[in-house]
């Protein structure tokens, strides 16, 4: 028999708390009133423990989940329905010799027992799992399968937008949809329900047979003691378990301050993956935000007034992109101290050079572009000027130097702002860097782009020439510390041996943060740029 185990009260006056610890997996096998879960409250670490012996078979909730009285959180199988049955066959030879002596049997049973190997089902909720780095949540645009369809272990599922790439989700194991829990255009976040699947799993069970055994019932004689076959547990193809909520770990201390000072603890900054948040972090944080305040770096949102009284209005939803774009700018432009310089580079010479050799690069499949020159060039700058290549921790008053040089390239898409990140663009030929980014390009127009492709930029160019601006003045991503802005070249007259000729000028703008960079380190950075991209003959393609 199954028993669904329900979370009992807390204690009086706390009506929920949050899972910090599971303490068994499936599989396992429990006696009453062992500890099964740890559930933080506003007051206590609850331990929450098993209302009867028996075999996990599911696990319902993951680290992180907030859960109440009366929620099931773990399936238990009865250990009755587990024990194989016991079978007399044979018994000693001293036995033996009794049940010749003795009086004839007093009843025969003509059912006997045999163990076999069957097949039980279990139905399980499969829960949305982490979306990348970063991304809360995601709005469902495709449904693959239907209530009643059978799946395969990692199949897909469905297609989440998030607010940088669309995710395949895949089945954790095979089995049977039972049912469908969201919908097309629903807004879901990590550990929400989604599908629940009906998976087989192999157990023993106990199958009557027809052979008659004798069964000793009227004698009080001595026979031989049965061996008992040994509990064994049940393999259950379980659904993978999260090994701990994703994005962060803290410190229940750490949990309950922040509640209490209003902090919520997913947006406290960790540098590095799966550092556990201490209260110290959370006090770290709070102090910056209470800076930022103080100095009005942060605003809160303004509302709108009645703008419908003066004529008719229409509103539109922002996109996923478009939301994120305006959080990761407003972010930027409160955080950072903003400043910019401006330089035209003769690439008249370049563009000669880069006609000639359009065509090898078009053999192999890419294509020569200014964009991807610049890549190569505005790397070898990096190596030269290694702080345009670092961030800034504010909070201990460090600068991290970062010994790896990844260029992000800002796309314009019909779903908004991304920016694919070409990794190690210092160890590429200009040839790489053109195939690899029009591998990204592609792969962004057909909504293919993956979070790691869209993550660990240290640097970005915003090439806006193709649309013909004649200036830019792009916004620092944070917690890079620069930008490069290109604007459309033009032909114009320069002064050269006393005479004037036309020459192909390219716009340049290096966007910076000025807490760290002074105007005369961005004024050498941008010089060093525009006399490489004159020399650019020195380049192997």
């Amino acid at each position: 028999m199954m028993t669904e185990l329900r979370l009992p009260s807390l204690g009086e006056g706390i009506e929920k708390g949050t899972i910090i610890s599971i303490m068994v997996s499936v599989g396992d096998t429990v006696s009453a009133e062992q500890p099964l879960l740890e559930v933080e409250t506003d007051k206590v670490v609850v331990e929450v423990p098993a209302d009867s012996a028996g075999v996990v078979t599911a696990i319902n909730v993951t680290l992180g989940d907030e859960i109440t009285e009366g929620t099931p959180f773990i399936t238990l199988q009865s250990e009755e329905d587990i024990e194989a049955p016991i079978a007399v066959e044979t018994l000693s030879s001293e036995a033996a010799a009794v049940a010749v002596a003795a009086p004839p049997v007093a009843k025969v049973d003509t059912k006997a027992t045999k163990t076999t190997e069957a097949k039980v089902a279990t139905t399980t909720d499969l829960k949305l799992p982490s979306l990348g780095e970063g991304i809360e949540k995601g709005t469902v645009i495709n449904i693959m399968v239907k209530e009643g369809d059978t799946v395969a272990a990692e199949q897909a599922l469905m297609e989440v937008e998030t607010d940088k790439v669309v995710v395949e989700v895949p089945a954790d194991y095979p089995g049977v949809i039972t049912s469908v829990l969201v919908a097309v255009g629903d807004e879901i976040g990590e550990g929400t329900p989604i599908l629940s699947i009906r998976g087989e799993m192999a157990a023993s069970e106990n199958e009557e047979t027809a052979a008659p055994v004798a069964v000793e019932e009227a004698l009080p004689q001595p026979t031989a003691t049965p061996t008992l076959p040994k509990k064994t547990n049940i393999p259950i193809p379980a659904a993978k378990l999260d090994s701990g909520k994703r994005g962060f770990r803290a410190s229940p201390l750490a949990k309950k301050i922040a509640r209490e000072i209003g902090i919520t603890i997913a947006d406290i900054p960790v540098d590095q993956p799966g550092k556990r948040i201490s209260v110290q972090d959370v006090k770290n944080y709070a102090k910056q935000l209470n800076q930022n305040r103080a100095t009005g770096a942060q605003l809160p949102a303004m509302t709108l007034p009645d703008l419908g009284k003066w004529g008719s209005i229409r509103k539109e939803g922002m996109s996923g992109i478009m939301q994120a774009t305006s959080k990761n700018m407003t972010t930027s432009w409160s955080q950072i101290p903003h400043a910019w310089l401006q330089e035209k580079v003769d690439i008249t010479y370049l563009e000669k050079q880069r006609q000639n050799h359009k065509q090898a690069i078009k053999a192999k499949g890419g294509s020569l572009t200014i964009t991807g020159i610049l890549v190569k060039v505005v790397a070898k700058a990096l190596e030269d000027f290694p702080i345009f290549n670092a961030s800034l921790d504010a909070l201990n008053n460090q600068l991290v130097y970062k010994d790896y040089i990844n260029i992000g390239v800002a796309v314009d898409t019909d779903r908004g702002l991304l920016v694919p990140v070409l990794k190690n663009a210092d160890e590429k030929s200009i040839t790489d860097i053109a195939l690899e980014l029009g591998d990204l390009a592609n792969r962004v127009k057909q909504r293919k782009i993956g979070a790691a492709d869209l993550e660990g930029g240290t640097f970005t160019i915003s090439n806006l020439g193709g649309i013909g601006t004649s200036g830019i003045f792009p916004l620092v991503s944070f917690p890079q510390v620069a930008i490069l802005g290109v604007a459309a070249s033009q032909t114009e007259a320069v002064w050269v041996a006393n005479q004037f000729q036309p020459k192909l000028l390219m716009p340049l703008t290096i966007g910076f943060d000025h807490r760290i960079i002074n105007g005369a380190d961005a004024a050498r950075f941008l010089q060093h740029v525009k006399n490489l991209l004159e020399d650019w003959f020195m380049w192997n393609i």
